[in-house]
């Protein structure tokens, strides 16, 4: 549970969680809670705290959750998942084969399973590391990853020869997500101890080798501090990013069938048929 639960005004005052969940004639119960008294009281960010940790959001847990939910709403066309997906629907699959698609393309620890890795690591230095530029220098000698920084197109500019501790340490083109979470994280006052390691390790990161924080590192801290375990973290990236893939599915059809087999074979200069396909 957040360390701002017990100073900071729930965002609803919803029935609390008085038992199991359970299906009745007539009746359908959520934590023992009848849905009726829930539907049209608390909205769905509610409702994701009350079924996952059997309470409601501070106001500040609210605000930054729908603001981190909205974050990873957008992604463009340049993820596996996003792929996976458009190529579905490029071949006039139904839309729920499209999101199994996007789920499944992309579980994988580069991709939508970097967020769980990152809230196991920020949470493991966080407890566990009393010296943090130490880690960092142990774990960049030994060539481990630091999960939740660092992004292949949001880079941080060249700032050689000023002091890295008047930086501000996502830089001016890093990950537009990250820079406005981490706004609205101040600006609510955010104390969170997993916010700060991850913005810590952004720091040391960002001093050694101009590696920022990227969406699942502030997205791990977040989660952290709000209670949630790492075990949950496809839950929110599934949440998150539907609605993007919803768009998408819209969007391809519009466009031809199988149009990414078309632009390969007349598009792509250096396309070269197989021979099978050549023969007749």
């Amino acid at each position: 549970m957040s360390n701002q639960t017990e100073t900071i005004e729930q965002t609803r005052t919803g029935p609390l969680p008085i038992g199991e969940s359970s299906v009745h004639d007539g009746e359908l119960y959520a934590r023992g809670v009848r849905i009726g008294e829930l539907i049209g009281r608390v909205d769905y960010i509610d409702m994701l705290f009350f079924e996952v940790q059997g309470r409601y959001p501070t106001r500040d847990e609210h605000t930054l959750m729908s603001a981190y939910l909205v974050s990873l709403c957008e992604h463009g066309v340049t993820s596996p998942s996003t792929h996976g997906a458009r190529v579905s629907s490029s071949v006039r699959a139904p839309f729920a084969a499209c999101a199994i698609n996007f789920i499944s393309a992309a579980m994988g620890a580069y991709h939508f399973g970097a967020l769980e890795q990152a809230m196991i690591q920020i949470r493991h230095v966080t407890e566990c590391v009393d010296d943090l530029d130490a880690y960092v220098d142990t774990e960049m000698r030994e060539g481990r990853r630091v999960w939740g920084f660092g992004h292949r197109f949001h880079r941080s500019p060249n700032t050689d020869g000023l002091d890295p501790s008047t930086l501000d340490d996502l830089g001016e083109r890093t990950d537009p997500r990250v820079r406005r979470l981490i706004e609205i994280a101040d600006e609510l006052g955010w104390g969170g101890q997993h916010v700060r390691t991850a913005r810590r390790l952004g720091r040391a990161l960002y001093e050694r080798k101009r590696i920022p924080i990227n969406i699942d590192g502030i997205g791990a801290g977040i989660l952290l501090d709000m209670g949630f375990d790492a075990e949950t973290a496809l839950l929110f990236v599934i949440v998150g990013r539907l609605p993007n893939m919803a768009r998408l599915h819209l969007e391809e059809q519009s466009h031809a069938p199988n149009r990414f087999v078309a632009l390969a074979e007349r598009a792509d200069p250096g396309f070269d048929r197989t021979v099978d396909r050549e023969q007749r």
